[in-house]
């Protein structure tokens, strides 16, 4: 390889580097709220090297070691991690480790993409309706997502609703009440377990949801 050559990817590497540790530093730092913004910029970095090693049938140790078991670590309970991140972080160990992204037809990756362009780049059909089209990471389409958003904020779900996210508790209720006024009190997607962390879908036949 060119001098030239390795020394822009080297540091497309350190850059990546860089982005990571920043987010994790801000991760631990305040673990009431995930830092998005932080996550974003990794996950920019990230497209950033993989367009700059094309090509190359090699990787940096570094970058393969902080990308490896991403998810599993985002998953802790303690982060509170949004759906969206764990997607992100799916694609970027499918994207590293196996150069196929689960979650984009195209073999090109944007490099404007953030957080909310992990979803919707799939099709099957909804867990809610059962209809064939675009799915989130949850399996429902865009009208069954919003459905279930308003399932969660009517129940005071906060931790599991995503507009409720970074929100006060006083902000929330007014979300609620927003949206008890606009669509009525009656659940529209869900139905309550036994266990309140555990859903069922309210039509259809299909499985729990475990949010």
């Amino acid at each position: 390889m060119k001098d030239t050559k390795r020394k822009a990817v080297d540091a497309l590497a350190d850059r990546l580097l860089s982005a990571r540790a920043q987010f994790d530093m801000r991760l631990h730092e305040s673990r009431s709220r995930f830092p998005e913004k932080e996550f974003d910029r990794f996950w920019q970095t990230f497209q950033e090297y993989r367009a700059g090693m094309r090509g190359l049938d090699w990787l940096h140790r570094d970058v393969a070691r902080e990308i490896s078991g991403l998810r599993e670590y985002l998953e802790l309970e303690e982060f509170m991690t949004p759906g969206k991140a764990l997607a992100i972080a799916d694609r970027m160990e499918c994207i590293l480790f196996s150069d196929y992204d689960p979650y984009c037809d195209d073999d090109e990756l944007p490099l404007d993409g953030g957080i909310d362009d992990a979803l919707g780049e799939y099709e099957g059909n909804c867990a809610g309706c059962d209809e064939l089209g675009r799915l989130d990471d949850l399996g429902l389409c865009r009208h069954c997502s919003e459905k279930l958003e308003r399932d969660l904020l009517r129940q005071r779900d906060w931790a599991y609703s995503v507009s409720a996210f970074g929100m006060t508790e006083q902000q929330c209720e007014l979300a609620r009440s927003e949206v008890v006024k606009q669509f009525g009190e009656d659940l529209e997607l869900i139905a309550p377990s036994k266990d309140q962390r555990s859903f069922r879908f309210a039509t259809g036949t299909s499985p729990t949801l475990r949010l």
